[in-house]
């Protein structure tokens, strides 16, 4: 019999550090980096020079960044529209009929449309003078909407394309979730009298609720820190109508005030980091 051979006790760190490397480069010493860059004064002609805690001074008092906050706050009611049409999709296409596969393809192909194509899209279908939204509504005799011009539209139009560009990969997760429920108790449970709607909330909801605790968090996260579509979608719209990442943008690459800019990137981290934490322990409790 051939001899038991056993790995060097370095053998998992050595398949562990190319990875720890690539997340020790691009994520902790950034996150180091600008850190460090959120205490100094630097713009795009002078410093870094050390200012100590003023960046975040002034940011805790411009209005500015609260508003940006605040349609940030207002950008999170994405999470549970996204949550209940993916689980509606994924309750729709879990049947074994023929087509259904292709039925989930068409659902999933906004997920590997990129998010700039898809943004561009939507822009021209919101054109207030031109765009078949309006359109649609003016043949009902209707006004048409300032989807790209004013509160609260552009941060609607924006989440719309989040949604739709998010929802197909958020409906494979529920799909995993419903293929791991076993069919014998949602069987069981009608054979005793049960409907569709009491095996759904005491069988299948029960099973995947960490799926739906999972994509919480995750669209969440997502919709904090939202760019492209804010960015293409309602471009040219004031910095009132968008989040804090558009935020960072302008203050970074328009004002030229990286260590302000550095700041509110680490004000919005903190916050997502809180945010995520908070959002873990409290789905944890209520898991089966």
């Amino acid at each position: 019999m051939p001899a038991h051979r056993t790995h060097h006790p370095l053998a998992p760190a050595a398949f562990l550090a190319p990875a720890a490397l690539v997340l020790g480069v691009f994520f902790a010493g950034s996150l180091a980096q600008v850190t460090y860059l959120s205490f100094t004064r630097y713009t795009a002609f002078s410093g870094p020079d050390w200012v100590g805690f003023d960046n975040y001074t002034r940011l805790l008092a411009s209005g500015r960044f609260w508003g940006a906050l605040l349609n940030s706050a207002l950008y999170l009611l994405v999470t549970p529209a996204i949550i209940v049409l993916s689980l509606l999709a994924a309750l729709a296409v879990d049947v074994r009929l023929r087509g259904m596969s292709w039925l989930r393809l068409a659902l999933f192909l906004p997920v590997v449309t990129p998010t700039i194509v898809a943004a561009l899209m939507w822009r021209l279908l919101y054109n207030e003078d031109s765009g078949v939204l309006n359109a649609g509504l003016r043949w009902f005799w209707l006004d048409g909407v300032p989807w790209l011009t004013e509160r609260p539209w552009t941060l609607i139009s924006a989440a719309l394309v989040t949604l739709w560009k998010g929802f197909g990969f958020y409906m494979m997760v529920f799909l995993a979730a419903l293929a791991a429920v076993p069919r014998e108790l949602r069987e069981a449970a009608s054979l005793d009298g049960a409907s569709r709607t009491q095996v759904f909330w005491n069988v299948t909801f029960p099973s995947i609720r960490p799926a739906i605790a999972l994509v919480f968090v995750i669209s969440s996260i997502s919709a904090l820190k939202v760019f492209e579509e804010l960015f293409v979608t309602i471009k040219g719209a004031p910095i009132s109508h968008q989040t804090v990442v558009p935020l960072i943008y302008q203050v970074a690459f328009e004002e030229g005030n990286y260590g302000m800019a550095s700041a509110i990137g680490i004000t919005l981290f903190v916050i997502i980091l809180v945010f995520s934490i908070v959002q873990l322990k409290l789905t944890s409790r209520t898991e089966p």
